[in-house]
């Protein structure tokens, strides 16, 4: 068999590869395809809060992170949940007494909270009143507030010492 001929049987299976490849690449750079139904209910608190299973999860999908700071490890993400961009998610590094895990969105908390109540039915409501930048929490489960102009959502527990 002549090289071209063998060139054009490869063309097929390199395309492929390339395809791929650029697939794999971008996939990295975004959200999996699980990231909904995994974060999504961590953050609601319809889930057991497993630091472990989401720092490995969130690290796994967007590398390391990019900071630590506010006892949390801070991953920047192109993602959406409750069809609202998230930029960052983050979960405790256990440094302190609480144990959390939450994402910011590019909304303001208002906005979120108001299409959250419409969406799944959740009821926020203000936890401390005649404030501008009221925080909000969900039926004592999930909390909604302001970081800078965007709205933090976070589920979190308090951490009794051993």
């Amino acid at each position: 068999m002549s090289a071209f001929h063998n060139r054009k049987r490869l063309l097929p299976l390199l395309s492929f590869v390339c395809i791929a490849g650029m697939s794999a690449s971008s996939h990295a750079a975004g959200a999996r395809t699980d990231f909904g139904v995994t974060v999504g209910p961590a953050i609601l608190c319809r889930d057991k809060l497993d630091m472990k299973f989401m720092y490995d999860y969130l690290s796994g999908s967007f590398g390391a992170p990019y900071k630590r700071e506010q006892g949390a490890y801070w991953f920047r993400t192109k993602a959406q949940l409750f069809g609202k961009d998230v930029t960052e998610v983050f979960v405790s590094d256990q440094s302190s007494e609480w144990e959390f895990v939450g994402a910011l969105f590019k909304i303001k908390p208002d906005e979120l909270v108001k299409g959250l109540q419409t969406s799944d039915g959740l009821n926020f409501v203000k936890t401390e009143l005649g404030y501008q930048y009221t925080p909000f929490k969900a039926q004592g489960l999930s909390e909604v507030m302001w970081q800078s102009n965007n709205a933090k959502m976070l589920c979190r527990h308090h951490v009794t010492p051993p």
